[in-house]
């Protein structure tokens, strides 16, 4: 169990998980504790969460868990063997060992759609610390993956900031529909629900994309001539590049 819990920083990441587990029950609001910067912000997420709230933090003593979503600086001392949960972007696990040297580690990569509990998650854990209630927090929220660092890094460039890139499709398509005269929100509907279908295929029937992709281009037909238009303007390539270009980020941030 995780019990006591504080939230260190409430931005998307934090916020996504934050919420996703209180709504799902795997957190109880009043063993909540969320910590932010500014006294609105945290009145706000007060209201909105029915936690506790501080913008100094407290003391650390009282929490069996910790979820942070800020460098590991911010920290004193905690706890002997409390749980330390970083969804901090870049924060690798040997900087948190040497913040936090008591702590039980984890670092997770979730990404925003663990708000509606839809997320994708990348865990690993220091030492070989054992992942069960960690894994249930994630899984509460959408699908969880217990991976190397290395892998964790790589997914936090594929699916940690894959919304990001969703919505820009998401955004093009749209746009595209209302080019070809469909109204905006009809358009966006239809994107989106389009988008929503095929990756819930995909998922449901494991079968690799470009077999899926077959299935609805047949020859000489407008699907192979709307995908051919898209690959002649760097579609795929500007997709991957997208990812690389994410996890370089990521490096950087980690130095």
């Amino acid at each position: 169990m995780l019990g006591k819990t504080v939230c260190i920083g409430v931005g998307a990441m934090g916020g996504a998980l934050l919420r996703g587990a209180l709504s799902q029950g795997i957190l109880r609001r009043d063993d909540v504790s969320i910590v932010v910067r500014r006294p609105e912000h945290r009145d706000e997420l007060v209201d909105e969460l029915g936690v506790t709230g501080f913008v100094e933090l407290p003391d650390m003593a009282q929490f069996d868990t910790i979820i942070l979503a800020v460098k590991p600086q911010v920290l004193p001392s905690v706890k002997a063997g409390a749980t330390v949960i970083s969804v901090a972007a870049g924060v690798t696990l040997d900087t948190l060992r040497k913040a936090l040297p008591t702590a039980v580690l984890y670092r997770a990569m979730p990404n925003t759609p663990a708000s509606i509990g839809c997320g994708m998650t990348a865990l690993t854990a220091d030492n070989g610390a054992d992942t069960i209630h960690v894994e249930a927090l994630f899984n509460a929220v959408g699908e969880v993956a217990v991976v190397s660092e290395a892998d964790l890094d790589r997914l936090g460039a594929l699916s940690g900031a894959g919304p990001g890139y969703m919505f820009v499709i998401l955004d093009a398509l749209a746009d595209a529909g209302v080019r070809i005269g469909l109204p905006r929100q009809l358009a966006i509907k239809a994107a989106a629900q389009t988008m929503y279908g095929a990756g819930k295929m995909a998922l449901e029937s494991g079968t690799h994309p470009a077999v899926l992709r077959d299935q609805v281009t047949s020859p000489g037909g407008t699907t192979i001539a709307g995908i051919g238009a898209m690959e002649k303007g760097g579609l795929r390539s500007a997709l991957q590049d997208g990812v690389i270009a994410c996890l370089a980020r990521s490096n950087e941030l980690g130095k």
